[in-house]
C-alpha cells in the first residue's frame, strides 16, 4: 500500500491532557501528542466522512471487527505514523525534528555519543537475562548534566551513519514551541452566565512560526483521496482544530546493513519486557540506552469507556545489536504498530575507543 505524508498546522493553540488530575486548584497542562491522540483523531475523521455508523462499533470483540461494523473495514489495514514535529519553512517537503538519542550527551558543551565498552567495568554486571550485554562508555570525558532535547533532520542523518553530531544540529524545547497560559470559566447550560466560583486555568501547546507536525499514514491506493486538498480536523481537547494537508512523504535515513546495527525509537513503544523490545534476536543485543518511562491512557471509542494506562520506553531510546539483522518491527502488539507505536530507524555504531 502507499505511504503519503501529511502535514497538521494548528489553527490556534493545542491542548493534550496528560495522565495527572485536573481539578481544583490545579492547571490543566498540555503534553505533546503521542501516536494515540494522532492516530485516533484521524481514524474518527475518516469515520465521519465515511459516514460511519458509531453506535455500531460499541461492544465489538476486536478494532477489525468494530471497524467492519461501522462499514470502514479498510481502516482496520490502515497505518498511521507519527506525530513528529517538523520544520514546514519549505511548506511541500517538511523536515522532522525526533527526540536526541538516548546515548547523546553534553560534554564541555559540545555533544558526543556513548558507546558499547568492550570489556566490562569493575562491579558492573549486565542483567541476568542478557548477559552478553556491555556498558556505554564516553572515554576521558564527564557528561554534562543538561542534555539536548531534539534532533533536527540533518543531525538525525549524521548520527546514523555513526558521525559526530553537531551543536547547531540539536534544537531545545523553546525554539519549538511553548506553554500558553489561558483562563477559562464553567457555563451553566441553563442560564447561559458563566456559574460563580468555576474559574480554570490551562497551559496549551502554541508552535513557533514554521512549526507544525508531521505524520505518515499507509493505506489502500483509492483511500489516498480522501487527503486531496486541504481538510481541517478536530485534534486534542478544548475542541481546537488543525488544517491537514497531504505533502511529499519524508525519505527518513537508514544507514546500511553491517555486522553493528542501532536501532533508535523515532515513536514510543511498549513492551511484555518492559524496556526490552520482545523481537529481538537472541544474544545480538549488546548494549541499550532506554530513555522514560513513557505513560498513556485515553478513551476507547469502540468499547464506550476508558482505556487502562499504559508504561512503555520514549522515543529516543536506542538499542545496539552486533551478528545478527533487526527485526521488521518493535512493537509487541499489531495493533500498536497500526497506531504508530515502535517506530524505528537503522543506524550504524563502533565500540567505545
Amino acid at each position: 500500500m502507499p505511504i503519503i505524508g501529511i502535514v497538521l498546522e494548528p489553527l490556534d493553540t493545542l491542548f493534550f491532557r496528560e495522565g495527572r488530575p485536573f481539578g481544583l486548584g490545579l492547571s490543566g497542562e498540555s503534553g505533546l501528542p503521542a501516536p494515540q491522540n494522532f492516530t485516533g483523531a484521524l481514524r474518527t475523521w475518516l469515520l465521519e466522512r465515511a459516514g460511519a455508523d458509531f453506535r455500531r462499533m460499541r461492544g465489538q470483540p476486536s478494532l477489525a471487527a468494530a471497524f467492519a461494523a461501522a462499514g470502514v473495514p479498510w481502516l482496520a489495514e490502515t497505518v498511521f505514523r507519527g506525530p513528529w514535529l517538523a520544520d514546514i519553512s519549505d511548506p511541500a517537503s517538511p523536515k522532522p525534528f525526533v527526540r536526541t538519542p538516548a546515548n547523546l550527551v553534553f560534554t564541555n558543551g559540545q555533544p558526543a555519543a556513548l558507546c558499547p565498552l568492550r570489556t566490562r567495568l569493575p562491579g558492573w554486571a549486565p542483567p541476568p537475562d542478557e548477559p552478553q550485554m556491555l556498558p556505554l562508555w564516553l572515554k576521558g570525558r564527564k557528561p554534562d548534566k543538561a542534555r539536548p532535547a531534539w534532533l533536527t533532520f540533518d543531525g538525525l542523518r549524521a548520527y546514523l551513519e555513526g558521525q559526530p553530531v553537531a551543536k547547531e544540529q540539536l534544537q531545545s524545547s523553546d525554539t519549538l514551541y511553548l506553554l500558553e497560559e489561558r483562563t477559562g470559566i464553567q457555563v451553566d447550560e441553563k442560564t447561559q452566565a458563566a456559574e460563580e466560583g468555576l474559574i480554570y486555568s490551562t497551559r496549551s501547546l502554541r508552535l513557533k512560526l514554521n512549526v507544525a507536525f508531521y505524520g505518515e499514514i499507509e493505506l489502500a491506493e483509492e483511500h489516498t483521496k480522501e487527503f486531496d486538498g486541504e481538510q481541517v480536523m478536530s485534534w486534542g481537547g478544548e475542541r481546537h482544530h488543525v488544517v491537514v494537508r497531504k505533502v511529499n512523504r519524508v525519505r527518513w535515513p537508514q544507514a546500511p546493513d553491517g555486522s553493528r546495527t542501532s536501532l533508535l525509537l523515532i515513536s514510543p513503544a511498549f513492551f511484555t519486557g518492559r524496556w526490552r523490545p520482545d523481537n529481538l534476536p537472541q544474544g545480538a543485543l549488546r548494549a541499550a540506552a532506554v530513555d522514560g518511562p513513557f505513560a498513556v491512557s485515553g478513551w476507547d471509542l469502540a468499547l464506550g469507556g476508558p482505556k487502562p494506562a499504559r508504561f512503555g520506553v520514549a522515543a529516543g531510546s536506542v538499542y545496539f545489536l552486533e551478528g545478527a539483522p533487526p527485526p521488521p518491527s518493535l512493537s509487541a502488539s499489531p495493533d500498536d504498530e497500526l497506531a504508530g507505536y515502535g517506530h524505528f530507524l537503522k543506524g550504524t555504531w563502533k565500540y567505545a575507543e
